[in-house]
């Protein structure tokens, strides 16, 4: 075990940056000719880094499978946007209270029977059938990396982080708000992404500071209530069969796995189970909550309105639904904004678009464009953006 230099938790050997708080430990990363991470033991420790130059150190292969104007962006491009973000150094020393909330053990329990043997993903945003501009952004970053450990023991782990907004406000503000959060979220999230996934004191920073940069923007603009800009997020992440999903407002995340089927009078071997695993934020729920009975909630007629988004408010007021769990299965993943989940379609389609997916009957690239016609016939009335991630598990 390593002990870290600045606020003096123990992590793993394998661990190039502490999951506490973020500061390099004694390790040095290689790059062999497969372009792949290897890392190494070294004898020297150092300060925190300043997270620019951690973003120096880490080979990222990244692909960005559209912009929010539908149009395709390279790797480079992508850099350059995020080395406009304003970074801040890293303070040299760290409260342990701060990181209480994280297990240190969450990231090393692993399924003995099964591991992660591939991820594919596709993405794709569609401005839809009567809107003149395209207020949607996503980002999707995929990497594996090998590592040589003490032991010599090679090891192979798979990484994701899948990024989807649906902006609002004013005008062009939609459209700013949207990058604004994927560009911050993806930036940020990176320096403590290497080992394994952040917490949920530190996921929340992360969001909590995309808020702030829209916020301050509305800010200085002096934007004024439906004028002031903001953004839904769906954002998932995955480090293996870790996975973290985060949410604020209505973009959703939907799970798609095939259970065996345990009733003998049935005839089919496999029983589709759709689930819904973000809670929308909207006053149809909040009022839910505070037991008000259906019939009369419904009758609202601002039921759909959201109670939560990033940039309309300063960051003391955002709460982001942050969920951790454990890949036990194969399972298709989908993040989408609410121009492709309106009126059920997800739900009333499973069979149709999502478990040929899940079945690899059709490839990921043809499946989110049946979804993405589907959502234009079926709704149309918004922008649409769908992002799929298959995990492919499989025994040790």
């Amino acid at each position: 075990m390593s002990i870290c230099p600045s606020c003096q938790a123990v992590n793993p050997d394998s661990h190039q940056f502490c999951q506490f708080c973020g500061a390099k430990i004694s390790l040095d990363i290689n790059v062999n000719i497969l372009g792949e991470e290897v890392i190494k033991p070294s004898s020297v420790t150092t300060r925190p880094l300043n997270l620019e130059s951690m973003l120096g150190e880490i080979k990222i292969q990244v692909e960005d499978l559209a912009s929010s104007q539908g149009s395709s962006q390279g790797s480079s491009e992508i850099e350059d946007s995020l080395d406009g973000l304003e970074l801040e150094e890293l303070p040299l020393e760290f409260d342990l209270d701060d990181f209480s909330d994280i297990n240190p053990e969450m990231s090393m329990i692993i399924s003995s029977a099964m591991h992660l043997q591939n991820i594919t993903y596709a993405g794709k945003t569609d401005v839809g059938m009567q809107r003149d501009r395209n207020e949607d952004d996503f980002v999707a970053i995929f990497q594996t990396r090998s590592i040589n450990g003490k032991s010599q023991i090679s090891d192979r782990s798979h990484r994701g982080l899948f990024v989807l907004c649906d902006g609002m406000g004013g005008h062009d503000g939609g459209e700013v708000a949207s990058a604004i959060a994927v560009n911050a979220i993806t930036e940020q999230f990176r320096p403590f992404w290497v080992d394994t996934l952040p917490g949920e004191k530190k996921l929340n920073e992360i969001i909590c500071s995309a808020n702030q940069a829209i916020f301050t923007k509305n800010e200085s603009e002096q934007r004024k209530s439906l004028g002031r800009m903001g953004t839904t997020l769906a954002m998932l992440a995955i480090h293996d069969l870790d996975i973290v999903i985060a949410h604020v407002g209505d973009s959703r995340i939907y799970k798609v796995t095939n259970r065996p089927n345990v009733d003998p009078n049935v005839d089919l071997n496999l029983d589709p189970k759709l689930e819904q695993i973000t809670r929308d934020h909207e006053v149809l729920n909040q009022l839910l909550d505070l037991g008000i009975e259906l019939e009369v909630a419904l009758s609202r007629p601002d039921i759909h309105q959201l109670t939560q988004a990033l940039g309309p408010n300063s960051s003391d007021r955002v709460e982001p639904s942050i969920n951790f769990f454990t890949l036990t299965e194969p399972t298709l993943f989908l993040l989408c904004s609410d121009g492709l989940c309106d009126n059920d379609v997800i739900e009333n389609n499973l069979r149709s678009h999502l478990l040929p997916i899940l079945n690899k009957e059709i490839d990921l690239q043809t499946g989110l464009d049946n979804l993405i016609d589907l959502g234009n016939n079926l709704n149309g009335h918004d922008n649409l953006t769908a992002i799929l991630v298959l995990c492919e598990l499989a025994d040790k």
